[in-house]
């Protein structure tokens, strides 16, 4: 956290007499404008204010962690100007907002990582030495000293005292063995929930060692990027698109009724616009392959509508590029498959990485690559070793509930999120799941 109230006031005061005359102050990108004179007081301190849209908006700081942004405000993040989390919640980054209003010193401390606690370790002897004993089971001196330093440093510090090692013993060791073997004698160790785990927790572990066993055998050459880059050369180069939805209805009366609607929600700035189109699309399009997409347009190839894109109706593709902001709606289009309205979301901008730039990122995908291949396969010994079979006409037993989700909360610019190219799935990182002492 930081302040400006002492060190600044007549700096602030220039800025604030300055910012009242002269040429037309442009539209700020890295804040809102505030509500009023004491919300902008609010924002020269580098504190949560009320812009002029209603909105509260909290201060990211240097060194902060930024919260995980909500569907659509991804790129809003990546910018540092301000957007919705994901917790409802909006936010700015202060930094950012004092560097376009002029404000100096605008730079936030860091947060000084704490160095690690150092230690000279245990011999091999004192490793083995007993310090308690519960019902016949030992805990040694090692035991207590792997738990404390498998934390944080600077959580280590707060156990770095006897009468604090004391306590973690009492309370994170010795407690623990009396409840579980307290939950053992109650029967809890059958209990389904455990088994479950305890399974999970075995699959995690294996999961986790064949990943390292496998990477360490795992080789990517020049020749192996270079494919890569050419097989999945849209990750890399692509010229710049509109991610868009439509809704397609029989008749132009249909249409227009339709597009009064949202023409309506989109001037009265309705906070449910988005529900409102999504609703829309459910009740009214023929699209059956977009209705369930929420009518976005395309497959994972062809999402972003590129200008003259071949893959979309000319009378589509024109319509999506005469559209200037996102969220907005197009009038009626006709195409022969009827009428549409289209609604863009967000552009793609262009991209051109060429192969020696993207070579560290190649680097990091082939190996995942391969890696997942060689997980893949030795899964596919097993299945063959163990007579794994699949009954899939008796898959059609399984129903699978499509009804759409509770709405997010509104956001200020909808936005598509353009899907994961192939080839770049993440090998599944395992979640540590507790386990009770042996």
């Amino acid at each position: 956290m930081f302040s400006l109230i002492s060190k600044a006031m007549p700096l602030l005061a220039a800025v604030a007499l300055i910012a009242g005359c002269g040429a037309k102050k442009k539209a700020p990108s890295f804040y809102v404008e505030p509500a009023a004179e004491s919300e902008k007081a609010k924002l020269l301190k580098g504190d949560a204010y009320r812009g002029k849209d209603g909105k509260l908006y909290l201060p990211i700081k240097l060194g902060n962690p930024a919260p995980k942004p909500a569907n659509g405000q991804e790129n809003l993040k990546i910018a540092s100007k301000p957007y919705q989390g994901i917790d409802g919640k909006n936010y700015y980054f202060a930094e950012k907002a004092h560097d376009e209003m002029g404000v100096k010193p605008s730079k936030v401390a860091q947060t000084k990582v704490p160095e690690p606690v150092k230690t000279a370790g245990l011999t091999p002897q004192e490793r083995e030495t007993v310090i308690a004993e519960i019902n016949g089971q030992k805990v040694t001196a090692g035991e207590l000293y792997d738990k404390i330093n498998s934390r944080p440093p600077a959580w280590r510090r707060m156990f770095a005292t006897d009468d604090k090692k004391q306590e973690f013993l009492q309370n994170n060791i010795i407690s623990e063995i009396l409840l579980y073997d307290a939950a053992k004698n109650s029967g809890l160790e059958k209990d389904e929930v455990v088994s479950e785990a305890r399974k999970k927790r075995m699959v995690d572990l294996l999961r986790r060692e064949k990943f390292h066993e496998f990477k360490k055998n795992v080789k990517v050459t020049e020749e192996d990027m270079k494919k890569f880059y050419e097989e999945n050369i849209t990750q890399f180069k692509q010229p710049e698109g509109i991610i868009a939805a439509h809704i397609l209805v029989k008749t132009e009366k249909e249409a227009k009724d339709l597009h009064t609607k949202l023409m309506e929600a989109q001037k009265k700035n309705d906070p449910n616009k988005g529900k409102i189109w999504r609703d829309l699309v459910k009740a009214h399009s023929l699209d059956e392959a977009s209705k369930a997409k929420g009518g976005l347009l395309g497959d994972k190839k062809t999402r972003a509508i590129i200008k003259d894109d071949k893959n979309f109706d000319k009378a589509i593709v024109d319509a999506v590029w005469a559209i200037k902001g996102n969220g907005e709606v197009s009038a009626p289009v006709k195409t022969a498959k009827g009428w549409h309205i289209v609604k863009r979301f967000n552009k793609r901008n262009a991209m051109d990485v060429p192969f020696a730039t993207a070579k560290k990122r190649l680097q990091r995908l082939v190996e995942r690559q391969k890696l997942t291949d060689t997980f893949n396969a030795w899964v596919s010994e097993l299945k063959k070793k163990y007579n794994a079979k699949v009954m899939e006409e008796n898959i059609k037993l399984v129903t699978v509930d499509v009804s759409e989700p509770a709405p997010a909360p509104a956001v200020k610019d909808e936005k598509a999120p353009a899907p994961a190219a192939k080839g770049t799935a993440k090998p599944a990182t395992p979640m540590a799941v507790p386990m009770g002492n042996k």
